[in-house]
C-alpha cells in the first residue's frame, strides 16, 4: 500500500522511486557494519536490532501529512535489509551445504508466504478502512514478526580470526550484482501504481495481484534453491531469468486482460528466484570466521543496484507507464548470462582447490 499511501499524498512516480531508492542506499552503509558486527559479538544481537529498526521505520509512515518525510522512515525501514546476510550467515553455520540452496530458498519463501497472506486483504482493507489504517495493521503484524526474533538461537562470536581474501570471481560478482539486483526491482517497482492507474484494477483487487507476485516469488524462490542444489546454480539461475522475462513481456502486453496480468504477476515473482542460489554460491567461497562480513559486502552490492533500480523505475514509469517492464525484457537474459559464465569460474575454481 506504500506507493498509493504517497501518490495520494501528493507523490509523483519518479516522487516515489526516490523515497525507495533512497531508502535502500542509506540502508546500504548498514551492511558492512552489521557484518562485522555479527562475526565479532554475534549474530542475534545484530538480527535483533535490524528488525527492531526496520519496525520502527513502517511505523514512521503513519502520521505522514506529507510525503517528504517518507525518506525518514524509507531510510529506516530498509535499514533492517542489513539483517538479510547476517540472517544468511545463521542459515549457513546451521546448515548442511549440501542442501543450503534449499534452506536459503524456504526462509526467503517465507518473507513472500507473509505477502501471500497479507496482499489480498491489503486492497480490501485499504478501501474500507484506508490506506493509513491499513499501514498501522502492517506495522502490527511487523511488531510481532520482530518479537520472533529473540527466540532465534543464539552463537557466541567468532574468535578466530583470518584476513578476508576472496578469489577475483568473488569481486567480478560484486561487480554485475548491482546491475542484476536492480532488473530484480524494476519491473515491480511500482506495480501496484501501474495496477491502479493503467491496467485499471479496483483498489481492493490490487492486493490479490500483489499477493500472486509474493505467491510466486514464495513457490520460486524455494524450487530454484532445491534446483540449484540438485542440478546446479547455473541452469536454475538462467531458468528463473527465461521466466522474469516472460513475465515482464505478459505484463506489457496484457493491457486491461485480467488473467493475463494475474499469470504475469505470478510469473513476476521469478525476480526473487535468483536469491538463494546466489547466496548458497557465494557461502562456498567465504571462509567461516568472516561468512557475515563476506555476506555483507554481497548485500551491499545487491542494495546498491536494488535502489537504484527504484530510482530507475519511477523515472521509467513516468517516461512511459510500459518502460520497467520493457528494459526487463531487454536486460534479464543478457545480465543473467554473465552471472552464469561468473558462477561457472567460481565452481571451477573450487574444483580445482
Amino acid at each position: 500500500m506504500w506507493p498509493l499511501f504517497l501518490r495520494d499524498l501528493g507523490a509523483a512516480p519518479q516522487d516515489i522511486g526516490l523515497v525507495f531508492g533512497v531508502g535502500n542506499l542509506v540502508a546500504a552503509t548498514c551492511f558492512l557494519p552489521a557484518g562485522y558486527l555479527a562475526d565479532r559479538v554475534g549474530r542475534k544481537p545484530i538480527l535483533v536490532l535490524a528488525w527492531v529498526m526496520s519496525t520502527i521505520g513502517a511505523a514512521a509512515f503513519l502520521p505522514l501529512q506529507d510525503w517528504h518525510w517518507a525518506f525518514v522512515g524509507s531510510a529506516l525501514y530498509w535499514s533492517g535489509s542489513a539483517a538479510v546476510p547476517v540472517m544468511t550467515a545463521q542459515l549457513a553455520a546451521t546448515t548442511d551445504r549440501r542442501v543450503l540452496g534449499r534452506a536459503i530458498g524456504i526462509v526467503f519463501g517465507a518473507y513472500f508466504f507473509g505477502n501471500i497472506i497479507g496482499a489480498p486483504f491489503a486492497g480490501a482493507l485499504g478501501a474500507t478502512i484506508g490506506l493509513r489504517e491499513t499501514i498501522g495493521v502492517a506495522v502490527v503484524m511487523f511488531v510481532i514478526s520482530s518479537a520472533f526474533t529473540f527466540g532465534v538461537r543464539s552463537f557466541p562470536p567468532m574468535t578466530e580470526r583470518v584476513r578476508l581474501r576472496l578469489p577475483a570471481t568473488f569481486w567480478t560478482l560484486l561487480a554485475i550484482t548491482p546491475l542484476a539486483s536492480g532488473l530484480s526491482i524494476v519491473s515491480i517497482a511500482l506495480l501496484p501504481v501501474y495496477l491502479r492507474d493503467i491496467a485499471a484494477i479496483p483498489l481492493e483487487r490490487i492486493g490479490v495481484y500483489v499477493g500472486l507476485v509474493a505467491l510466486g516469488s514464495a513457490l520460486l524462490a524455494a524450487a530454484n534453491g532445491r534446483l540449484a542444489d540438485g542440478i546446479g546454480p547455473v541452469p536454475a539461475l538462467l531458468g528463473a531469468s527465461t521466466i522474469l522475462t516472460a513475465a515482464a513481456a505478459l505484463m506489457a502486453f496484457a493491457g486491461r486482460a485480467e488473467p493475463v496480468i494475474a499469470l504475469a504477476a505470478f510469473l513476476l515473482g521469478a525476480t526473487q528466484a535468483a536469491n538463494p542460489v546466489l547466496a548458497a554460491a557465494v557461502e562456498r567461497i567465504l571462509p567461516p570466521s568472516r561468512v557475515a562480513l563476506g555476506y555483507a559486502t554481497y548485500q551491499l552490492a545487491f542494495a546498491i543496484g536494488f535502489g537504484g533500480g527504484g530510482v530507475a523505475a519511477g523515472f521509467l514509469y513516468e517516461a512511459e507507464p510500459l518502460l520497467p517492464f520493457i528494459v526487463t525484457v531487454a536486460l534479464a537474459l543478457p545480465v543473467a548470462a554473465i552471472v552464469a559464465l561468473i558462477l561457472t569460474r567460481i565452481t571451477a575454481v573450487q574444483a580445482a582447490a
